[in-house]
């Protein structure tokens, strides 16, 4: 039988030494495939039962926000063989990980105010280059553009500051193309509010929200379990998260 605690500790330890994200993905994908699917699950168990404090397992932890970046990492085969096996020996914090579920509402991005409505007639053209402006007039106004490579200029765009990221975060409706980007994105992903919103966002995919949830201060787990806006396994993820850190 193999010691999971030991390769957890061995795993975590090579994520660390790596400066990139792929790099780190890529590596967790090639340990992840060559253990057997239900020790594959354990080890990612072991993980998640570390202390919040501790550094090693916060980084691979944000490693599995991106369901895409996981699901590539392993292959479709071993992702679902390690989802079944997760749910065979009720590691439910693994199955949630593993599941893409539809976000509670769906919508898409979009201008609603009048004084920015005026940008739907400019050509998506156009819009993509004035994402790259460094006028902050500019920015505001593109803050709502239902287009993905406008909003991945914005959040590129060195004018812009996390008080404009978080009305992105937090916009309802808002497409869940557009929130997956910022949950990815180097920079912006790392900041707790821009998480936050996130997850208080009814729009965010559930699959987002739960791994993020894992990097949330207790206090703000509380909100997100009693929060009756949000998918059903979002708010139960919380309150397994909650019983957890209070030892029940």
């Amino acid at each position: 039988m193999p010691d999971i605690e030991a390769m957890a500790a061995r795993i975590l330890s090579d994520l660390s030494a790596l400066p990139e994200e792929k790099m780190r993905l890529d590596l967790l994908g090639r340990r992840l495939s060559a253990l057997e699917p239900g020790d594959a699950a354990k080890l990612i168990d072991t993980v998640y039962k570390k202390g919040a404090d501790d550094k090693e397992a916060r980084r691979f932890r944000a490693l599995l926000v991106n369901p895409e970046g996981l699901r590539k990492a392993l292959g479709e085969d071993r992702h679902r063989s390690i989802y079944h096996a997760s749910v065979q020996l009720g590691l439910r914090k693994v199955s949630r990980l593993f599941t893409d579920l539809p976000p509670r509402k769906t919508g898409v991005a979009g201008y609603e105010k009048e004084e920015e409505a005026k940008m739907e007639f400019i050509t998506l053209g156009q819009r993509r280059a004035m994402s790259k402006s460094n006028v902050k007039d500019t920015i505001d106004r593109l803050l709502s553009d239902p287009d993905v490579m406008v909003v991945n200029n914005l959040l590129n765009n060195p004018r812009l500051t996390e008080k404009e990221v978080l009305k992105i975060a937090s916009k309802r409706p808002n497409s869940a193309q557009i929130l997956k980007l910022v949950s990815t994105h180097r920079v912006w992903s790392k900041r707790y509010e821009v998480k936050k919103a996130l997850i208080l966002n009814p729009y965010t995919p559930p699959r987002i929200s739960i791994a993020l949830l894992e990097l949330m201060l207790t206090q703000d787990l509380k909100l997100v379990a009693e929060d009756k806006t949000l998918h059903s396994q979002v708010k139960l993820s919380a309150k397994d998260l909650l019983n957890e850190r209070e030892g029940k």
